[in-house]
């Protein structure tokens, strides 16, 4: 009988190092192994937990911080972030060379599955459904690393190479396109067993998945900084709208309710997600549930909103699921309910005064009691170190809104489908039809609801620091800044110095040609 526990464990182990670092504890046996379909399987699950390994890192969302969404504290272990926020990058950033790390040893796991999955004695099509997501998991993992570092080693076997070169974007993009086409004709529109398809909707990606991922590789490709312009918006386009015709196939909805994507029993399983990251609260560790509440109410804090944003978002729907404004002081006890007291988040009594980010708090509903001694206390079953929330890579209205802005940047106007897709999400949002209107005007409007709709998407797959980066607008955010964020560095330009990450140092000191 073959050791199962031990196969997870190797997997899991990939993250313990440099991905060009030798560890005997990451050789996996494949003599032995795929001899039976319950072999493949397990590949899949022990990959899975290696993919969310490397999601719940504080480092995964260093790229968030460097757009004009989210910001953070400059002091004490927050200047980690702020680093990042700032545009005064290090290459010693732990967070950094923990997150480049994780996403190698993801891409090593998908190797594996990748180079023996067809050893397993299975059909066709029981060996595509699972080999489809090793693919489109690699995918994911080298088009995040070539938006973050630009030219990057491309690693396709299990076995270390330490002589491995840096590839330019466009090769490493040119594996992407290869890997997502292959996920896309591998994949079913809808699994049909557990765990890959639970709650009626695919908890493995599926082909509404692989398509939204090439789709938004197409996206990227036209802009910075391959810049193959319209035909590659069209390419994008397109795609996207094989989705877009068939939603009902796919099963995608736009919550009626936005609030209900915040709310951990309705959020979880929702059928807007495309492609979504599951977690167990009772298997999971993940690290990142208290984040986003104030350190009044006993979280991290460590993903502010900038103030400059909030200012700017519309009011309606949406800016009350997404940003909490009013900020609980467990210190403080109101006289009237005799629960803490609540004030705004810029009241001088918070640590911050910044608003702070509710839609991923977990639950959201918080449950104060007072003693008789009028001691306040404060419980809620989802502040806790584990968390079951479903962190986001693709919803549907990221599809509808990429589609508007595809087209609108594409060889014709914005087309009735393109007003009918960012009309959709604006209406749940609580705002207005938008007009008919210039092409110009339409590409301002949609990079706007998209700047809205995607706020604080740390692990949105087309989130709001990857549009800036494409569109050259990063550089910009110094003119708008609020001048209580914490400063951005005045010479921050349209350039790969700033538009990318530096390798880091860790990775350099194994291998010197990664510099």
């Amino acid at each position: 009988m073959k050791n199962y526990s031990v196969l997870i464990l190797a997997f899991l182990l990939f993250s313990c190092d440099n991905f060009l670092k030798e560890d005997p504890k990451g050789q996996l046996p494949t003599d032995n192994f795929f001899t039976s379909k319950a072999d493949l399987d397990m590949s899949i699950t022990a990959l899975f937990g290696q993919f969310q390994n490397l999601n719940q890192q504080p480092g995964r969302a260093l790229y968030a911080y460097s757009a004009d969404d989210v910001t953070a504290q400059n002091s004490g272990n927050k200047a980690r972030f702020a680093e990042y926020d700032m545009f005064n990058f290090t290459s010693g950033n732990v967070e950094l060379g923990n997150w480049y790390s994780y996403l190698y040893a993801t891409i090593k796991a998908t190797n594996f599955i990748i180079n023996n999955a067809d050893k397993t004695p299975a059909d066709e099509n029981f060996i595509n459904a699972r080999l489809g997501q090793a693919y489109l998991i690699r995918a994911y993992c080298y088009f995040n690393l070539v938006r973050i570092w630009g030219s990057i080693p491309i690693v396709t076997k299990v076995e270390i190479n330490y002589d491995a070169n840096k590839e330019t974007p466009a090769a490493v993009y040119e594996l992407i396109e290869s890997d997502c086409t292959m996920a896309e004709k591998m994949l079913p529109i809808k699994h049909d067993i557990v765990p890959y398809f639970q709650n009626g909707i695919n908890v493995a990606p599926g082909k509404g998945a692989a398509k939204a991922l090439l789709a938004s590789v197409y996206m990227t490709e036209a802009g910075w900084p391959l810049k193959k312009g319209a035909p590659y918006y069209d390419k994008a386009a397109e795609k996207y709208k094989e989705i877009i015709d068939n939603e009902a196939a796919y099963g995608y909805i736009l919550e009626p309710k936005i609030i209900d994507l915040t709310v951990e029993t309705t959020g979880n399983y929702s059928k807007e997600i495309v492609w979504g990251e599951f977690h167990n609260i009772n298997q999971q560790s993940y690290m990142g549930c208290l984040s986003e509440l104030p350190e009044e109410t006993a979280g991290w804090c460590d993903l502010l909103v900038e103030i400059e944003f909030y200012n700017s978002m519309p009011a309606g729907s949406r800016k009350d699921a997404w940003i909490l404004k009013d900020i609980c002081l467990l210190s403080k006890t109101d006289p009237v309910t005799g629960k803490p007291a609540m004030v705004p988040w810029n009241s001088t009594e918070t640590n911050q005064q910044h608003p702070h980010w509710r839609k991923n708090i977990d639950n959201g509903k918080w449950d104060f009691k007072v003693d008789a001694n009028g001691t306040v206390s404060y419980t809620s079953a989802g502040l806790a170190w584990n968390s079951g929330r479903t962190k986001f890579i693709f919803r549907y209205a990221d599809i509808l809104l990429l589609y508007a802005e595809a087209k609108s940047f594409g060889s014709s106007a914005p087309d009735d489908l393109a007003y009918t897709c960012i009309n959709r999400v604006r209406i749940r949002a609580g705002l207005e039809n938008i007009p008919a209107m210039s092409t110009a005007d339409f590409q301002k409007a949609v990079l706007d609801e998209r700047r809205w709709e995607t706020a604080g998407m740390e692990n949105g797959c087309m989130s709001r620091f990857f549009t800036m980066q494409r569109q050259e607008i990063l550089h910009k955010q110094k003119d708008y800044r609020d001048a209580k964020d914490s400063p951005i560095n005045q010479a921050l330009t349209l350039s790969e110095s700033f538009y990318y990450f530096p390798i880091p140092d860790r990775e350099i000191l194994i291998v010197p040609q990664m510099k």
